[in-house]
């Protein structure tokens, strides 16, 4: 499911452009919406927050001139499948070209987020890992339902809920599939948590090591970049293999989904991919290829 839902939005920078008609309007607000975001978590102080804005400018104007294009071409690529049959692995195959695109957006980020390390104090590290702390409760709080069969239920309603957004309502049929799947497959709730919690400590470990050895700029940007680029795809072998059988099974899932869709369903379907490129295109100064 995760899968189809990246497919759609494109996310990057775990940015807060979601699945609606917005998405001129959300991508325009990633800059404000990242100083907030930093600000809560920092508390920076005036040099800090200066340099973050002005950072944070530059990278969204290269991200739209130089990565919303290809934006673009993958979308329209997935059009054309979408078009006949789709196995899991279309989806495992999409799902991994947007994957690759988050590596040119490491290499850029990179430098940015060092410079900004570099300046923290213990004080605001501190802070960022206890709102990170605070974040994961939350997370625990929604996602783990306590006992098996409310867990089923949640995930089936999630299912539903963003399948009727892609595909358009679903039928009662379908949503019957649905909770069908959500007990049949194993849970991933429990295992997606805990790789948001491990992203928080490696950040804030990170954070605390830039701290302490006040290490280089090259050396710091290295750091970054490894931190950055382990996002979606973990070093560690065993959280690696975990995120790797979680996306398998949400790759499997979609495609019976999509499968199993009328030709309405399609159509739904693929009207808001063409909305995502229309907007893509026209973010990045293209012309859209239809009307």
């Amino acid at each position: 499911m995760r899968a189809l839902r990246l497919l759609l939005t494109l996310i990057v920078l775990g940015a807060w452009v979601s699945g609606c008609t917005l998405t001129r309007f959300g991508y325009d607000m990633l800059p404000w919406l990242s100083m907030w975001q930093l600000d809560r978590h920092l508390d920076l102080d005036d040099a800090q927050r200066h340099l973050a804005s002005k950072k944070l400018d530059a990278l969204l104007a290269w991200h739209r001139q130089t990565q919303l294009p290809d934006y673009v071409r993958l979308l329209r690529e997935a059009e054309t499948q979408l078009g006949g049959a789709v196995e899991a692995q279309d989806i495992g195959r999409w799902r991994a070209r947007v994957f690759e695109l988050w590596n040119p957006v490491v290499d850029r980020l990179a430098p940015d987020l060092a410079d900004l390390a570099l300046t923290l104090r213990p004080a605001q590290i501190d802070r960022l890992d206890k709102r990170l702390s605070e974040g994961a409760h939350d997370l625990r709080r929604k996602y783990l339902e306590p006992g098996p069969q409310r867990r089923i239920e949640a995930r089936a309603e999630r299912w539903q809920e963003r399948m009727d957004g892609f595909l358009g309502e679903v039928t009662s049929a379908q949503a019957r599939e649905l909770r069908r799947l959500a007990e049949r497959y194993p849970s991933d709730e429990a295992s997606w948590v805990e790789e948001r919690e491990a992203r928080g400590r490696d950040l804030v470990r990170l954070l605390r090591r830039i701290e302490h050895d006040k290490p280089s700029r090259e050396r710091a940007i290295d750091w970054c970049r490894v931190y950055l680029a382990d996002l979606w795809r973990s070093a560690d072998q065993a959280r690696r293999q975990r995120i790797e059988a979680n996306n398998a099974n949400g790759d499997r899932l979609v495609a019976m989904m999509i499968q199993g869709a009328s030709r309405s369903q399609r159509a739904h379907l693929l009207h808001k991919l063409r909305g995502y490129e229309d907007d893509f295109a026209r973010l990045s100064g293209q012309i859209p290829r239809r009307p």
